[in-house]
C-alpha cells in the first residue's frame, strides 16, 4: 500500500465515489467494477447491515427495510422542511424526539449518523482491500446549502467508521478542480453549477493565479437527481390512476420499483432519444395485474422536469445577483454533478450563457470526489502544492 494514504470521499444523497492518489493518479475505489457506490442501506432481519448495489436492490422485495437519501436529513434539527421532505418518500418510520431524527425500521432504531457511518464503513472497508492496508484519514466533501450541523454530524459519522476527518472541501470547488481550472494560474471569475443526488448547488469562484476565493452561493435543497425521477414516477403514476384509478403510492414495493425504473431510465436517456421502460405487475385495473411495457420519449420526460429545471435557472440567477455579476462576466461555466449530465440541464445553462463557454465535466458524476482525491496531496507522506482555497466569501 502506498505510505499514509488518505481517502477522497464525495459522500453524495443517492451515490458515494472515493479514492486516493496513486502517485499523481486519481485511483476511485470500486464495487464488484463500479465505482459509483449507492448510498442505500439495507436492515435485514438478522445480521449485518447492507450497502451499496446489492441494498438497492433489495427496494425492489423490501422497500420498507431499505434506507436511502439519508444525507438530506444528516444533522438536520426535527423541525426542518427537510425532515418532513424525507418521510414523504420514506418506507418506514421517521421519528422526532426533541431535535433528534431516527428511522424506525424492523425492530430497530437509527440515526442519520449510524446510517451514514455504514456507508462510509463500507467505503472504507473497499478502499483497504484495493489499497491493501489499514486506511484511517480522509477528505470529504459537503455542499454549500449543507445545514449548520451538517460537517459535525458528518464528522460523527466518519468516526463511527473508523475515518478521521482532515478536511471538509465545498462540492463545488472540489469539482472545478477535477474540470481542470486549476491546471494555469488566471484571474478570471468561475461559477460552478453542481446538481447532485440531492441537492443543486451553484457557487460563484474567482481564480486569481491558484487561489480561489468563494464570491457567492446559491442553491436548492429539494432539487437533486433523485427528484427528477419522483417528478417522472410521478407523471407516469398519474397517467396510471387516470386510466385505471389504481394509486401507485399505496403499494410500497410498486413504487420503489416504480422510482427505481424511473432512476434507470434517466440515465438511458441521457444518451438516448427514447428507451424501453417496462414494469412487470405494475399495476392492478378490475383485479388483474397489468405490465407496463412502452417506448419512453426523451422529449415527454423534459416537459415534466423542465419545471425543475426552471427552479435550477433560479438558483443560477440568484448566485449572480449575490455576486454582482452579470451572465457576461462570468469567464466560465463549469457543470458537474450526475445530475448535469441531463441533456435538458445542459442546454438550460447554455441558454444562460450564450457567450460564455459552458464546460461538462469528463466524468461529472465523480467530480467531486475527484476533485477531493486531488487535495489530499497536501496530507500525504510527501505532500504536495495544491490549489489554495479561501474559506471566506469575498462579499
Amino acid at each position: 500500500m502506498p505510505p499514509d494514504v488518505v481517502l477522497g470521499i464525495d459522500f453524495g444523497t443517492s451515490c458515494t465515489t472515493a479514492g486516493a492518489l496513486v502517485g499523481d493518479r486519481v485511483e476511485l475505489i470500486q464495487d464488484n467494477g463500479d465505482v459509483v457506490i449507492p448510498s442505500v442501506v439495507y436492515v435485514p432481519e438478522r445480521g449485518p447491515l447492507e450497502v451499496g448495489r446489492r441494498a438497492q436492490m433489495r427496494m425492489l422485495q423490501e422497500p420498507t427495510g431499505v434506507i436511502r437519501s439519508v444525507k438530506r436529513v444528516l444533522g438536520v434539527t426535527a423541525n426542518s422542511p427537510l425532515v418532513r421532505y424525507f418521510a414523504q418518500g420514506a418506507a418506514f418510520r421517521v421519528d422526532t424526539t426533541g431535535d433528534r431524527v431516527t428511522f424506525k425500521v424492523r425492530s430497530a432504531q437509527y440515526a442519520p449518523e449510524q446510517i451514514t457511518g455504514a456507508i462510509l464503513t463500507r467505503i472504507r472497508e473497499l478502499a483497504e482491500t484495493r489499497f491493501g492496508g489499514r486506511i484511517s484519514k480522509a477528505v470529504v466533501t459537503a455542499s454549500v446549502a449543507a445545514p449548520p450541523g451538517y460537517r459535525a454530524a458528518l464528522t460523527r459519522a466518519a468516526k463511527i467508521a473508523h475515518l478521521d476527518v482532515l478536511e471538509v472541501v465545498p462540492e463545488p470547488i472540489a469539482g472545478a478542480l477535477a474540470v481542470g481550472v486549476h491546471a494555469e494560474a488566471s484571474e478570471r471569475k468561475l461559477l460552478v453549477c453542481d446538481f447532485g443526488g440531492g441537492t443543486f448547488d451553484v457557487s460563484a469562484l474567482v481564480q486569481s493565479g491558484l487561489r480561489f476565493t468563494p464570491v457567492a452561493t446559491s442553491g436548492d435543497q429539494f432539487l437533486g437527481g433523485d427528484d427528477l425521477d419522483v417528478q417522472l414516477g410521478e407523471a407516469l403514476a398519474g397517467l396510471i390512476v387516470k386510466r385505471t384509478g389504481y394509486d401507485l403510492h399505496k403499494d410500497a414495493v410498486r413504487w420503489a420499483e416504480m422510482l427505481f425504473r424511473c432512476e434507470m431510465a434517466k440515465r438511458q436517456l441521457t444518451a438516448a432519444l427514447e428507451v424501453p421502460f417496462a414494469m412487470r405487475d405494475a399495476y392492478l385495473d378490475q383485479g388483474r395485474a397489468h405490465n407496463l411495457d412502452f417506448a419512453l420519449e426523451r422529449t415527454w420526460v423534459e416537459a415534466h422536469w423542465a419545471p425543475l429545471f426552471a427552479r435550477a435557472a433560479e438558483a443560477i440567477h440568484e448566485a449572480l445577483r449575490r455576486a454582482g455579476w452579470r451572465p457576461q462576466d462570468v469567464d466560465q461555466v463549469a457543470l458537474i454533478g450526475g445530475g448535469a449530465l441531463v441533456p435538458l440541464f445542459q442546454r438550460t445553462v447554455e441558454a444562460m450563457f450564450p457567450d460564455q463557454p459552458v464546460v461538462l465535466a469528463p466524468r461529472a458524476d465523480v467530480a467531486v470526489a475527484m476533485g477531493a482525491v486531488l487535495l489530499t496531496a497536501r496530507f500525504g507522506a510527501a505532500p504536495r502544492a495544491v490549489p489554495v482555497l479561501d474559506r471566506t466569501p469575498s462579499r
